[in-house]
C-alpha cells in the first residue's frame, strides 16, 4: 500500500528534470542545443531547449504526471535531443529509469541516473531527476502533451544567453567572407549564440547574391 492517501486528489508523480552531464558533444559547428523528452505511461512531455548548453544542459522543469493507479507505472523513459536548424533533431542520449519503490512510500528521491547512447550502455552521461509521489487536484481537462519551445515560452530571465565569442564570429566569417563582421555578430546575438541558426539565417540573407 502507498504511504500517501489519494482520496482527495488524483495520484501522480512529480518529476523534476533538473540537469544532465553528457560525455560527448555531437555537433560539428558550435555547441549542442539539448532538450529532453519525458515519457510516463502514455503521456509525453518536452522541456524547452537549453540553447548552447552543449554537454551541461540545465532545465529545472517540474512535471506533474497523473497515474491511473499506484501500480500502473514503475518505469519512465527520458530521451535527450540536440535541436537542429537545418536537419532533423538528433537523439544523443536515453534511459529507461525504474522508479525507486521508496517513492511510492512517500519519499522524495533526488538522484543521478546513467544515460545510454552511441558511446554504449550507461556510458553517455548522467541525468539528475527529483521524483516524488503526490496527490493532485482532480482536473476537468485531461493532460495534454506539453512542448516548451526555447523562444517565447521559455522564461528568458532565468538564464543568460550564451556569450558571442570572437572565435564563433571568425569561423562564420570564413564561410561568408563577403558579409561584414558586425552583421555576423548581430545575427549571432539575435540567435542567442547558436552558430547553426546563424549560418542558416546568413544563407537566406545571401541567397539572392549567390543567384546573380
Amino acid at each position: 500500500a502507498s504511504g500517501i492517501n489519494a482520496e482527495y486528489g488524483q495520484a501522480g508523480l512529480s518529476i523534476t528534470i533538473a540537469q544532465a552531464v553528457l560525455n560527448k558533444s555531437y555537433t560539428l559547428i558550435g555547441k549542442m542545443d539539448p532538450y529532453l523528452r519525458l515519457k510516463v505511461g502514455y503521456q509525453c512531455y518536452e522541456t524547452f531547449t537549453d540553447a548552447g548548453a552543449d554537454k551541461h544542459p540545465c532545465w529545472n522543469k517540474v512535471y506533474h504526471c497523473p497515474l491511473p493507479n499506484t501500480h500502473s507505472i514503475r518505469t519512465i523513459n527520458v530521451e535527450i535531443f540536440d535541436e537542429k536548424a537545418l536537419v532533423e533533431d538528433e537523439k544523443i542520449a536515453f534511459a529507461r529509469i525504474t522508479i525507486p519503490e521508496s517513492v511510492f512510500q512517500g519519499h522524495t528521491v533526488d538522484e543521478w541516473f546513467p544515460l545510454s547512447g552511441k558511446l554504449g550502455e550507461e556510458k553517455e552521461g548522467t541525468i539528475n531527476l527529483i521524483i516524488a509521489y503526490t496527490t493532485m487536484p482532480m482536473l476537468t481537462m485531461p493532460y495534454q502533451r506539453i512542448h516548451y519551445p526555447y523562444l517565447g515560452a521559455a522564461p528568458q530571465h532565468f538564464s543568460t544567453p550564451p556569450p558571442v565569442t570572437e572565435a564563433d564570429v571568425n569561423s562564420i566569417q570564413d564561410m561568408f567572407p563577403n558579409v561584414d563582421k558586425e552583421v555576423i555578430k548581430t545575427v549571432l546575438e539575435s540567435k542567442h549564440g547558436n552558430v547553426e541558426s546563424t549560418v542558416s539565417a546568413l544563407l537566406q540573407m545571401t541567397e539572392p547574391e549567390n543567384r546573380q
